[in-house]
Formats: structure tokens, C-alpha cells, sequence
């Protein structure tokens, strides 16, 4: 399975150890519009508002059940964090990654909808 990553899951960032083991796939972007904030300042929050804010850009990943089961440790979910299934975009190129939505109802209409988390 494919799984788009958009924060501190991307190469550079501290969590990117739980995918050392994981194939990098491509860079991609999201086909549809999401917001994406950031007011941690850690870490970005994906929101399931699916035409509202950027294509975000983030990196994909090929994935099995266990390093799926990890992740799952670390977002939380499905508490803090939902995962459903988008397309991503990547040289022409479509495919379906799963990714990670907080769960948590953000009032994110005065907040910096972010394109890309560095």
C-alpha cells in the first residue's frame, strides 16, 4: 500500500525513522485542495475539508501492515487522527496513497493554510 506523508513523516524530519525501512516512491502533491495548519509549530494538521486550501505537497511511500501499524501508534488513530485514502499527483501521474486527517475540529478560516511543511 501507498501512504502519502506531508510532515514530520517527509526525509529530514524527526518521526521519518518509522519509514527508514519503507521504498520512497516520489515526491507528490495531493489531486485535490486540503487545509493544512500549523499551530503546534512541530508538526502540521491535515484537515479532511477536501477543495479548501493548497495541493499539498508531501512524499509517498511504499508500506506494509506493519510499519501501516506503527503509524497508527504514533497518530494516534483513531482517536486523534483519521486515515483515508486520497490520489496524489507525481510527474503526470496519479495514484492512491492513504494519509492521516486530525480528527480534532480546527477553526482553521483565520488560520495560514499551508502548501508545504518545512
Amino acid at each position: 500500500m501507498y501512504l502519502f506523508v506531508y510532515g514530520t513523516l517527509k526525509k529530514g524530519f524527526y518521526n521519518h525513522q518509522i519509514l527508514e525501512d519503507a521504498e520512497f516512491i516520489c515526491s507528490a502533491t495531493t489531486k485535490q485542495k486540503y487545509p493544512m495548519v500549523n499551530i503546534e509549530e512541530y508538526f502540521p494538521y491535515l484537515i479532511d475539508a477536501e477543495g479548501i486550501g493548497h495541493h499539498v505537497e508531501g512524499e509517498v511511500y511504499k508500506i506494509d501492515n506493519k510499519t501501516l501499524a506503527m503509524l497508527d501508534v504514533l497518530e494516534g488513530y483513531p482517536e486523534l487522527y483519521n486515515r483515508h485514502q486520497i490520489t496524489v499527483k507525481s510527474l503526470g501521474a496519479e495514484l492512491q496513497a492513504i494519509t492521516y486527517f486530525v480528527n480534532e475540529k480546527i477553526d482553521y478560516q483565520n488560520l495560514e493554510l499551508l502548501k508545504s511543511f518545512e
